[in-house]
Formats: structure tokens, C-alpha cells, sequence
């Protein structure tokens, strides 16, 4: 097998998309992973896949503005690839979030390892549980072979239309928001039973300092709820996945 020009450049596309996709990719874009990791990942992913795919016809743009566009094309997809799944759990963390306002964990905030960003104890606990159970499924697996078939669905320098690839982030987007509702659903109608209770309690009882003593009481039953509810996490990050491959399939023409 010969390394002509067209093979390296076909190699190097294959590359900026698959640097891009682990920069973005849960678990792989976390601080704790050095960059060093990263790009051997993706050096060795992007090898083994040139190789077996041989884009030997890739043209060569004439021109250095025509290589950095056909670049840009290839990080952008490759950002789409990992950020899809980046936005099904982002689902879990809103999720977390809204529950935090309601229980009353509001002000607790811890660091969140992947991205160095402070956020509530709920948020960062169903973040690290969905992924979790998105290596123990092998999302990430599932993700490879998803960026393999769109090399072979969309190959380096075939180009990638714009305005689909908005129209899919900006749906996937919206149902992503949708699922985080849906997963905070059944502890925020538990929340909102117990505050009424409270609120009754108060009106019957206007000697006891029902702020006093229901707060302990509101931040236990919620934790309870979130304990009882944990399965509903769970289905969430296998819908959210679901809906990620989805729009990955429409967007690439991924099959399967």
C-alpha cells in the first residue's frame, strides 16, 4: 500500500474529525484525561480506520484556504458527534438541577471533574450515574461505531450540510430539555405535595416553626424520592442516547 499525498491528506481529515468527537465526547473531554490520551485515541482510531477505509480518491484542495475549510468541515462534524452525546447527559445534569431548587440543595455546590465548573450536588450525581451507565452499556462503543459508518456514509472532504446539522442540534436540543423535565417529573410532583403539606400544617398549627423543622424534613423526603426514582434516571440516559443516534443517523445517514 502506497502513502501518496492523497492517502495523508485523507488521513489527516479522518483526524481533525475524530480529535474533534473526543474533545467533546463525555469521559474522553473530562480534565482529568490528559490531552496527551486524547490524541493518541484519536491517532489510533483515525490509523485504523484510514487504513481499513483507504480514501485513497480524497481530493487535495489547491489552495491553503480550501484545505482549512475542508478541516473545518471535519472538526465541526466530529463536534457533532461528540456533542450529541454530551447533551443526553446534560439532560441528567438540568434534571439534577431543577431538583436541587425544589429540595432546597440550591446552595450546595461541589466541582465537576470533566469540566472544572461548580454545580449542584444533585446535578453532579446524575451526571456521573448516567456515565456510568453509558460505559456499561458501551455507548461508547456504539459511539465509534457510529463515527466509523459516517466516514463510510459521509467520507473526509465530501462536506456536510449546514443547515441540517443546525436543524438537528437545535431539535435535539429541545427534546434534551424535554427529557430533563420528564426525568425530574415524578420528584418535583412529590415536592410540590410535600410543600402543600407544609403550607396546611402552618394554617393548623401557626405555633410551629414549620420553616425549622419542615426544611430537614423536605431535604430528606426529597433525597428518599430521588432514591425511589433512580430507575427513571436511568431509562433517561438510554432515551437520551436513543435520541442522540437518532438525529447521528438522520444527520450522517448512519444505519444501525
Amino acid at each position: 500500500m502506497t502513502f501518496d499525498e492523497a492517502f495523508i491528506w485523507g488521513f489527516f481529515l479522518v483526524f481533525a474529525r475524530s480529535g474533534a468527537m473526543f474533545l467533546t465526547t463525555p469521559f474522553f473531554n473530562a480534565q482529568a484525561t490528559p490531552v496527551s490520551v486524547r490524541v493518541m485515541a484519536a491517532l489510533a482510531v483515525s490509523a485504523s480506520l484510514t487504513v481499513a477505509l483507504r480514501p485513497a480518491g480524497v481530493p487535495i484542495p489547491p489552495d491553503l484556504y480550501g484545505m482549512a475549510a475542508a478541516v473545518l468541515v471535519e472538526v465541526v462534524a466530529g463536534v457533532m458527534l461528540g456533542m450529541f452525546v454530551s447533551l443526553a447527559l446534560a439532560a441528567l445534569q438540568m434534571a439534577g438541577a431543577f431538583l436541587d431548587l425544589q429540595i432546597g440543595l440550591g446552595m450546595s455546590q461541589v466541582i465537576n471533574p470533566a469540566t472544572g465548573v461548580p454545580v449542584t450536588l444533585l446535578s453532579q450525581f446524575k451526571y456521573l450515574l448516567g456515565l456510568v451507565v453509558l460505559l456499561a452499556s458501551d455507548g461508547h462503543h456504539v459511539l465509534l461505531r457510529a463515527f466509523a459508518a459516517s466516514l463510510s456514509t459521509m467520507p473526509a472532504a465530501s462536506g456536510l450540510n449546514l443547515a441540517d446539522a443546525t436543524n438537528s442540534f437545535v431539535a435535539m436540543i429541545g427534546e434534551m430539555s424535554l427529557l430533563a423535565v420528564q426525568i425530574a417529573a415524578p420528584v418535583l410532583a412529590i415536592m410540590i405535595v410535600v410543600d402543600a403539606a407544609f403550607g396546611l400544617v402552618n394554617k393548623a398549627v401557626p405555633q410551629m416553626p414549620v420553616m425549622l423543622v419542615g426544611m430537614p424534613a423536605k431535604i430528606s423526603l426529597g433525597l428518599i424520592a430521588v432514591s425511589v426514582t433512580l430507575p427513571v434516571v436511568v431509562s433517561g440516559v438510554g432515551s437520551g442516547l436513543d435520541v442522540a443516534f437518532r438525529h447521528l443517523s438522520e444527520l450522517f445517514r448512519v444505519q444501525g
